[in-house]
């Protein structure tokens, strides 16, 4: 856990980022681009995952580090819901740096499951 810091609580920042993610998700159905719905889902749970840290008092600048956070953690998510965070942060980083896109198919085939994350998270 080197990439993990203890710190003070901060709900106040905790709290503000889960209102981020809440508004993100809302407004999520205009997105249609499967790699763009992909990205914004990853950041959802990045945010509601964050805010858990920041809730618990600890933070972290790595996305691996937060997952592996949660992992350890959060006793929410079952470790398949863990595992298919870890792959989206794959996939979106390869959207990001690479240029990669995703089918409709994979997004499709992830979305129910992604949204029961979503939801046990806020």
């Amino acid at each position: 856990m080197d990439e993990i810091f203890k710190t003070a609580k901060d709900e106040r920042r905790a709290n503000a980022l889960k209102e981020m993610a809440k508004e993100r998700y809302q407004t999520i159905n205009s997105l249609k681009e499967p790699y763009r719905l992909l990205e914004e889902y990853y950041e959802i749970i990045k945010e509601l995952l964050t805010a858990f840290m920041y809730n618990s008092g600890w933070k972290t600048l790595s996305h691996k580090a937060l997952i592996d956070f949660a992992r350890k953690n959060i006793t929410s998510l079952s470790s398949s819901e863990i595992d298919l965070i870890d792959e989206l942060r794959i996939r979106r980083n390869n959207i990001v740096y690479y240029g990669e896109k995703v089918t409709l198919e994979f997004l499709k085939n992830r979305e129910n499951t992604i949204k029961k994350i979503i939801e046990k998270l806020l």
